[in-house]
Formats: C-alpha cells, structure tokens, sequence
C-alpha cells in the first residue's frame, strides 16, 4: 500500500463542517472530524483509492490518499476528483449576488455557509441514488446505498470507527446480482430500476474514465435509452455528477419550499415552480436548490415562515 498526502485546493467559500454533517451517503462516511471516501480510478474504473478529507486551517483542507498498490500514479485524478465532488472551484461569489435582495436565500446561506453538497464521483453511483430516491423518503436513500456497497462493492483497506470501508459497486457487479439479492439490501420495487441501469451500462462498457469526457448534453440521451430512466431521472444524475447540464430538478419537496417561501402558494405546480426557478436563478439553480432544501425548516424559523417538509440532509 501507498500512501499519498494531499493539499486540495481551497477558497475562502469552503465550509467542512457542512460537508462533514449533511449528505453523508455511503459509500462518503463521517470518521470523527473526517470524511472518508473511496474513489475509483483508472482507465477501466478497477482501481480504488480511499481518501480521508480533514480541514487543517480555515482556509485548508488536506486528505491521506491510501493507494492499493505501490504506485500512486492516480493522484492527480484522485485530486480532480475531490475537487469535483466537494465543488471546491464554484463561483460562489456569483450565488452571494444573487442573495442581495433576497432574504430568504440570504438566511439560508448564512445558516449553511458558502459550499456545496457533495457530487457523485461517477454517473452511475448517482443514478443509483437517484433511482433509491424514488417514491420515498429522502433518509431511507442513506441505508439503500450503504447495503449496495457492502453486499456488491469492493472492500476497502480502511476503516471508519471499527467498521470496513467498501466503495460503490461497478455496473458489472450490480448487474450480477439477481433481483432477491437487490431487494435484500431494502430497495424493494427499484431493484428492477437499478438491475436494468447495471446491465445496460455493463453491455455498454460504461467507465466513468471515458464518460466523464462527455459533456451533459451528450449524456442525458445516453441514459434516457434505459428502460425505466426518464427525463427527471436523467437530468438529475447528471446535475449530481458533473454538477451542471441537466434541467432543475422540482420534485414535491422543491415545489412545496419554493411555493411556500417565494410563491405564497406550497401546492403551486411543478410547472410553475420550474419557471420560476428558471428565470430567477438561471444557471445557478442547482446549487441554490441545494441551499434552500439543506435544513430547511430551521433556517426558516428566524425568518417566521414554515415549510411543510423536513430536510433529509442528516441521516
């Protein structure tokens, strides 16, 4: 084994603490004051380093990278890869503009702090999780995730507390599974979901070595020729992996916060809604997105309005 230390690049928006508390799905696990994640790299995806992601100085955050082997020729791609998932290099000077004026985003980020949520480090982990989400609640999607790690996943050389790290299965060993073994890990109806994804990206050779090339646009039709991916579906895993290129994602938690907070109406349409956000926010949508539904209905309180959901960001 080889281990690596890294200095990831930082601005003064980065805040860990968020990071380090919200959104922490399997295969990302909280470890006292890190965050430990296994990434895969390589040029078919079969080799995996784990990383584990501690904020040294308010202004630094640093990572052990643990390679499998003797060399660690991966750790610029490692590097990349952190770079990505954490949005270390979001303008975010860009969204402190479009909050002046705007109380209620102005209350959420000074509640969350400048920062995104975690992207997913390939396109086919998120459209797991997009797929786990479906017709539930957002905190069901942590245990999902966790049990499809350690039932199909590689197990790593790393611990959190006294428990094994595994990393994210491949396409390949999720479509070997059969449709009990899915269920199993408490996907219940998504198992024919996720099994179909599997296969059809194993038929297809998907790496993320190779797709993370292609820009959203060419993607977003490549996912919508698996059966059971739709348009929402597609738009979203994307969005969550390359950060950027799909459509806003309005599902009914995002209609009821946006119709309750900005249009005095918490059964507004979804139609409604996603033009709202369109010509508000633009191209920031997501990120923004991601601040008005992280805790939602605590920042809300000293605003004196309420939603009518509860932010899954905490497990």
């Amino acid at each position: 084994m080889t281990l690596r230390r890294l200095e990831l690049p930082v601005d003064r928006h980065v805040d860990f603490t968020h990071a380090l508390e919200t959104y922490v799905i399997y295969p990302w696990v909280q470890d006292g004051e890190e965050l430990v994640r296994p990434i895969r790299f390589g040029a078919n995806d079969a080799q995996i380093a784990t990383v584990r992601i501690r904020q040294t100085a308010p202004d630094r955050l640093e990572a052990n990278v643990q390679f499998g082997g003797s060399s660690s020729h991966g750790l610029s791609e490692v590097c990349d890869t952190l770079v990505r998932c954490l949005q270390l290099d979001y303008p975010y000077d860009e969204i402190e503009s479009l909050a002046a004026g705007d109380a209620v985003l102005t209350a959420a980020l000074r509640h969350r702090g400048l920062g995104g949520g975690k992207l997913y480090p390939d396109l086919f982990e998120a459209l797991c999780g997009v797929i786990c989400a479906q017709r539930t609640r957002f905190a069901r999607i942590y245990g999902m995730m966790r049990k499809l790690a350690e039932s199909f996943g590689d197990r790593t050389c790393e611990t959190a507390g006294s428990e094994p790290v595994y990393a994210f299965p491949t396409p390949a060993q999720l479509a070997a599974a059969i449709d009990e073994e899915l269920r199993t890990c408490g996907v219940g109806f998504r198992a024919r979901a996720l099994s179909s994804a599997a296969t059809h990206l194993a038929d297809n050779h998907y790496t993320w070595h190779r797709w993370k090339t292609f820009k959203p646009a060419e993607v977003i039709p490549n996912l919508l020729g698996i059966r059971g991916v739709g348009p929402y579906t597609a738009n979203l895993a994307v969005n969550l992996t390359y950060g950027s290129g799909g459509s806003a994602h309005v599902d009914s938690y995002v209609t009821n916060v946006i119709g309750s907070l900005y249009l005095n109406n918490p059964n507004a349409s979804p139609d409604n809604v996603g033009r709202f956000i369109d010509q508000r926010w633009g191209k920031h949508a997501e990120p923004v997105l991601d601040l008005l539904t992280t805790d939602t209905e605590t920042w809300v309180a000293e605003l004196g309005m309420t939603v009518g959901v509860r932010s899954g960001a905490r497990a």
